[in-house]
């Protein structure tokens, strides 16, 4: 009685994947990496209030000016990727992308940084295959 059935699983088509060589896209609304773009954040801190596992701190930004302006300094590890900071930030400087590869040897990659220079992006850590 269980051999038809096991046997319909092996004849069948594979249900898994090989993973680093072969993936699936995420789904269409996803929630992955953050992206921040220095230039549209306005130093508020909504970002930090929001964040329901204080994964978000503010950090003083190295500018040249008397008052520097605090940037968000975003803490993969302690994200729950609830999307809270991109939904309450007023200048849309919060984005998170479809990247699922988080995987890392050192914490420090999973903290995504304020970048120095007007209109760039953070640096991407991603291991894709």
């Amino acid at each position: 009685m269980i051999l038809p059935v096991l046997g319909k699983y092996f004849a069948g088509k594979r249900m898994t994947l090989a993973f680093p060589k072969e993936s699936e896209p995420p789904a269409e609304r996803y929630r992955g990496r953050h992206v921040f773009y220095i230039d549209k954040c306005i130093s508020c801190g909504t970002c930090e209030r929001v964040c329901p596992n204080k994964a978000i701190i503010m950090l003083p930004h190295q500018d040249k000016e008397k008052y520097p302006k605090t940037y968000p300094q975003i803490d993969l590890a302690k994200c729950c990727f609830c999307a809270l900071c991109q939904e309450f930030c007023p200048t849309n400087a919060i984005e998170l992308t479809t990247d699922y590869f988080l995987t890392t040897f050192d914490r420090k990659e999973l903290l995504v940084k304020p970048t120095e220079g007007s209109g760039e992006e953070t640096p991407q850590t991603t291991q894709s295959p």
